[in-house]
């Protein structure tokens, strides 16, 4: 491994250096009329004028006195209000600037939209979610908008006469009739706190990696023996090895955060915690035993149930794969994270990217695991499929972030220490990643097994027929 990349690693806030900038963010507020978006978006203005962090809020009733002024309430106008707001959001955050956006924004395509732009852009887009009952927000309705929607006075009002589709699967919620304002406020500036580590936790969860691969690799071109656990799983001593190694790492540079490892106890105090570390210590064991060098070191970690960094490292190839929320995802070489990086981990270097695809589909197939359901659903989609190449462990998802590959479906079962780390490459590549059914995959939950499947697409527009 480079100097640089030591450098970085360990010569970083916690050990006495500045860490980098926290780059601008956007929060974007949406909920019904009344929910308390702007009241929660303005106390958290104040704690982030407080710490010395530049903000704005950019808010409905203001934007209409402006820039959309000439902007009515149809789905239209509706819809290039926040493609305004979004662009105007983008712009300050790429500043280095905190932007607040509170928005009604009714429709989960807009917000898409969106948060496109504001990726697109460069910045962190964080969807949140003011939770609170439509017979809440008529309670607090000084304005009297609700009634006279309900009298038929008011057209087009959301969640009376125009529809309001909660959000699929926001990064934050907030129930306002569970906390109080300021608390919600708290839990914006917590985020923000948790974005502005995830720089240095990558680099840090990156150098940790590839010394757990040196151990993976030192047993690996020897005798080993291999056993098998309670779910008929093969387990070997470079499993061990690479997990006490991890584990032990995080326990001393990150302990106030919980850790779901798949070969540590779990005790289920993580379940108190927002932000817990997964990980999986050697992916593809199967991989491992073959010696087809097709494995890999898995960290992750996880906020509010979801996957904000990721780092994939594949000894045998030297591969590292890496990424964070509104830092992109990247794959490099040890040797690439020389000197003539000059330490910028999240530079352009090396940065990825799904591809564009739409037709003649690379799929990705497993080495270890298939089965009926798979391939019936592979035959009825044939005729989108133009090749099929095969890798192991969580190559398979970081295929499709750099552009080699672009949809992968799995039927069976798996763990969240076999999906984090690469979902957040997937997703800071453009990609997505959904369960099975379609539904966001959560993490740090009671119950780790991902009993519904999942796929990886370059494009929403491709998933296939079922």
């Amino acid at each position: 491994m480079s100097d640089t990349f030591r450098r970085e690693t360990h010569l970083s806030g916690r050990r006495g250096f500045s860490p980098p900038a926290c780059s601008g963010v956007v929060f974007w507020f949406t909920g019904l009329s009344g929910s308390g978006k702007t009241t929660v978006a303005g106390l958290s203005e104040r704690f982030f004028l407080k710490d010395g962090q530049h903000c704005l809020i950019i808010d409905g009733d203001n934007l209409r006195l402006g820039l959309s002024s000439d902007l009515g309430f149809s789905d239209d106008d509706r819809k290039e209000n926040i493609r305004r707001a979004a662009h105007v959001a983008a712009l300050f955050a790429k500043g280095g600037a905190v932007a607040l956006v509170s928005l009604i924004s009714p429709f989960e395509a807009d917000r898409r939209s969106a948060r496109k732009i504001c990726e697109n852009a460069g910045c962190a887009f964080v969807e949140v979610f003011v939770d609170t009952p439509i017979s809440e927000c008529i309670r607090r309705d000084v304005k009297g908008l609700y009634k006279k929607a309900l009298s038929g006075e008011v057209e087009s009002f959301t969640g009376i006469t125009s529809a309001y589709e909660p959000p699929i699967s926001p990064d934050i919620t907030i129930k306002t009739v569970d906390c109080t304002a300021e608390q919600a406020a708290k839990s914006i500036a917590d985020y923000f706190n948790m974005l502005c580590s995830l720089h240095e936790m990558t680099a840090f969860a990156a150098d940790i990696s590839a010394k757990a691969g040196e151990k993976i690799m030192e047993i690996y071109g020897g005798d080993f023996s291999v056993c098998q656990k309670g779910d008929e799983s093969p387990l070997t001593e470079a499993d061990t090895a690479s997990n006490n190694l991890i584990c032990a790492a995080l326990e001393s540079e990150y302990g106030e955060h919980a850790i779901l490892s798949e070969e540590s106890k779990d005790s289920g105090e993580r379940l108190k915690s927002d932000g817990c570390f997964i990980v999986d210590p050697l992916d593809g064991t199967k991989e491992f035993i073959k010696r087809n060098g097709e494995f890999t070191v898995n960290i992750a970690f996880s906020y509010l149930g979801k996957s904000v960094m990721g780092v994939v490292f594949a000894p045998a190839l030297n591969k590292l794969y890496y990424a964070a929320k509104g830092l992109g995802a990247h794959a490099r070489t040890l040797s690439d994270l020389s000197d003539e990086t000059g330490g910028d981990f999240f530079g352009d270097g090396g940065k990825i990217r799904v591809s564009d695809k739409k037709s003649d589909l690379t799929v990705m197939m497993s080495r270890s695991h298939s089965d009926k359901k798979l391939e019936e659903l592979l035959q009825k989609n044939k005729h989108k499929i133009g090749a099929e190449i095969s890798a192991g462990s969580s190559l398979k998802g970081c295929l499709i972030a750099e552009g080699a590959a672009d949809i992968y479906y799995r039927t069976g079962f798996t763990m969240e220490w076999d999906t984090a780390a690469m979902q957040c490459i997937v997703e800071e590549a453009g990609g997505v990643f959904f369960q099975g059914d379609g539904s966001p995959m959560v993490y740090n939950r009671k119950n780790s097994l991902n009993d519904k499947g999942f796929f990886i697409l370059n494009s929403i527009e491709n998933r296939f027929d079922e």
